[in-house]
């Protein structure tokens, strides 16, 4: 891991092959997408200074201090993540998620000591925002997230970025303005996990880290069989879910419109859940963060077991680790 002081290097549009497109996140909440004229980072360390090819980088976190806004923002939702509002909750870790680098020291100083950190969604949001790999001890500096794993942590210098809009719109956005950018990749892969009890549709989604835009396509295929109630056979599934009541007790298989024990997803918090199965290609999904949980009803505590997962979605941003 690198720990190096950024800045943006801005050509103009002229001396592009191609223009790229960008998902950019303001200090106030705003999020634009467009093309850019950006066409690297520069990167000066020890007096020397490099560039680093847009079509590098993955995204960028600013580690700028809070706005007054996203100090306020911080403070009630921290407070929301912690309170039996699911909706408010997952809300909150979304919000959170997006702010950044400067949640992570009001974060550290909320935990509690406590053994009972599974499943605590408080808890896991730390590495949503900061993968253990880049950590360090100084929590001022910005991420920077390149392809092939690299990351860079350090301060983005003034400059500013146009932006044109699929619309047809221009902006300027300075850095100091910024609070995230990410560059649209012609296609994302991921391996992930997605755990019957810790990602239960009643507890937490997966959050991919895979940030679709309208035109994206998703490919997902799921190996792996959960168990809804530990050694009671008929209550075991594969993505598809139960496709018979699990015990005579029930008279449906389904919870909430879906199997018990499927692979259901979301786009966004707030977003419809849709069912995804063993396999599904997803196409006309609206724009925004991919999520991921093992469909149940409120007793999802008998649950063990696990859904290995490949996504490939192409026109998307990596805007992380799946978590």
């Amino acid at each position: 891991m690198l720990r190096l002081v950024l800045a943006f290097w801005l050509f103009p549009f002229a001396l592009c092959s191609a223009s790229e497109w960008v998902l950019i996140r303001t200090i106030d909440g705003t999020q634009v997408e467009g093309q850019t004229s950006l066409r690297g980072v520069q990167i000066s360390a020890g007096g020397r200074t490099s560039t680093i090819p847009l079509a590098r980088l993955l995204s960028a976190h600013s580690g700028a201090p809070a706005s007054e806004q996203e100090a306020g923002l911080i403070t009630n939702d921290l407070a929301a993540i912690q309170s039996t509002d699911r909706n408010a909750r997952d809300a909150a870790v979304e919000e959170l998620t997006a702010i950044g680098v400067p949640v992570l020291t009001p974060l550290l100083r909320a935990y509690k000591d406590t053994d009972q950190h599974e499943p605590r969604p408080l808890y896991r949001l730390f590495e949503r925002i900061m993968p253990s790999y880049a950590d360090g001890p100084d929590r001022t500096l910005g991420l920077i997230r390149l392809a092939g794993g690299e990351t860079v942590r350090g301060s983005l210098a003034e400059a500013s970025i146009d932006l044109r809009t699929a619309d047809g719109g221009k902006t300027l956005i300075p850095v100091s303005k910024l609070r995230a950018l990410a560059v649209r990749r012609p296609s994302v892969r991921r391996a992930m996990q997605v755990h019957s009890l810790r990602h239960s549709t009643r507890i937490e989604d997966l959050d991919t880290g895979v940030s679709l835009s309208a035109s994206s396509k998703v490919d997902i295929s799921t190996r792996g069989f959960v168990r809804l109630s530990w050694d009671t056979d008929s209550w075991a599934t594969d993505a598809d879910g139960l496709q018979k009541p699990g015990s005579p007790a029930y008279k449906t298989n389904l919870v909430d419109g879906f199997p018990f024990g499927a692979l259901v997803g979301r786009v966004g918090a707030a977003g419809p859940m849709f069912f995804v199965g063993a396999k599904a290609t997803l196409t006309g999904k609206p724009a925004g963060r991919l999520r991921l949980a093992v469909n149940d009803n409120a007793h999802w505590q008998n649950n063990v077991g696990t859904y290995s997962v490949t996504l490939v979605a192409t026109d998307a941003y990596d805007m992380g680790d799946a978590q």
